[in-house]
């Protein structure tokens, strides 16, 4: 069994000042921003890497509709360099160029757009908690079939099983499947979605508090993977899982969490996404991503919002229960 979703994390620029909140933004500014660049893909990506050269910060800008010059001033660009860089870009089609326009093809989550993702995702995000707490007496006994029931109880899990399985990791394909119904853009011959999102630095977690989940060990048996929000470089050592304890889901235990579980609630995720799917149309246009990417890419990463907010709403009602750390780590069957 693989893992119907990694998602790759990176810091990719200077982490120095605090950046401006609004759209006036400048060069240096965002020079001295920080961003992380999203990656969610099965094992394909980008022929190019934006965190270097300052592509992300490129990108950025011209999302700002900053002129050329600037931006080769700042970044202390030769006309050459700009070129070669575009026609890289636009070669893995992050970019495209008409006439002496660029735009960026990507999505360029800043400071403004995260935050107004963050408050338009609550609703829906109230409504998929409020589901998950009505069937949890199926998703217990779902547990309760289990072997890992022997030695750990529900809540204990509650964090993997209520976010990780039944919303993210073990469920997202089946929300690109069935409620995108569209592929992964194709660029250059891999198909990927990717985004540059801007971090205040504020807290100690990822921008935003979103959880996701990061393989950390691989062979032809098993995998060992972490689940939280504070994959972080401040948080030294959570990608150490030698030192962590790791809740252990054998091959039967496996096939319950990656199947029946998300399978379980999948119609009713469906329900409520198709529900609220005019609600989040205006939101992509309304946030003009429909300038720059297709509205799967755009909802596949608003969907990280929506399921943390959905994941933090249970969390502050007590229906999860934080894991030691708050980072979880397992590990499953592959082969199963």
């Amino acid at each position: 069994m693989k893992i119907l979703k990694t998602l790759i994390t990176v810091l990719a620029v200077i982490t120095l000042a605090s950046c401006s909140a609004n759209n006036n933004r400048t060069v240096d500014d965002i020079l001295n921003s920080s961003f992380r660049v999203y990656q969610i893909s099965g094992f394909e990506g980008p022929k190019i890497d934006i965190k270097k050269d300052s592509l992300a910060q490129f990108l950025t800008a011209l999302h700002y509709n900053i002129p050329l010059s600037e931006i080769e001033s700042a970044l202390e660009w030769s006309p050459e360099s700009t070129e070669r860089n575009a026609d890289a870009l636009i070669e893995n089609k992050l970019l495209s160029r008409k006439g002496d326009y660029y735009q960026p093809n990507l999505g360029i989550i800043t400071l403004e757009r995260g935050n107004l993702l963050k408050e338009k995702a609550q609703k829906v995000a109230n409504e998929i908690a409020d589901s998950i707490y009505k069937w949890l007496p199926e998703i217990q006994e779902i547990h309760n079939e289990s072997n890992i029931s022997q030695n750990h109880d529900f809540r204990e899990l509650s964090l993997f099983y209520l976010s990780n399985v039944i919303l993210d990791n073990f469920q997202i394909q089946r929300v690109e499947e069935e409620f995108l119904n569209q592929e992964r853009p194709l660029r250059n011959g891999a198909r990927y979605y990717l985004a540059i999102v801007e971090d205040d630095l504020a807290g100690n977690t990822e921008p935003y508090g979103i959880y996701g989940n990061r393989g950390l060990h691989w062979d032809d048996s098993t995998g060992i993977s972490v689940y939280g929000n504070k994959r972080i470089e401040s948080n030294i050592g959570w990608d150490n899982y030698e030192d962590k304890y790791i809740h252990v889901f054998d091959e039967h235990d496996t096939q319950l969490i990656t199947q029946k579980m998300p399978d379980l609630f999948l119609p009713t995720l469906l329900d409520i996404l198709n529900k609220n799917k005019p609600d989040f149309e205006i939101t992509y246009q309304e946030l003009k991503f429909d300038n720059e990417i297709s509205f799967e890419e755009f909802f596949i990463f608003w969907y990280h919002w929506i399921y943390t907010e959905a994941t933090d709403v249970l969390i502050a009602k007590n229906i999860i229960q934080k894991p030691r750390d708050e980072m979880f780590y397992y590990q499953i069957a592959v082969n199963f």
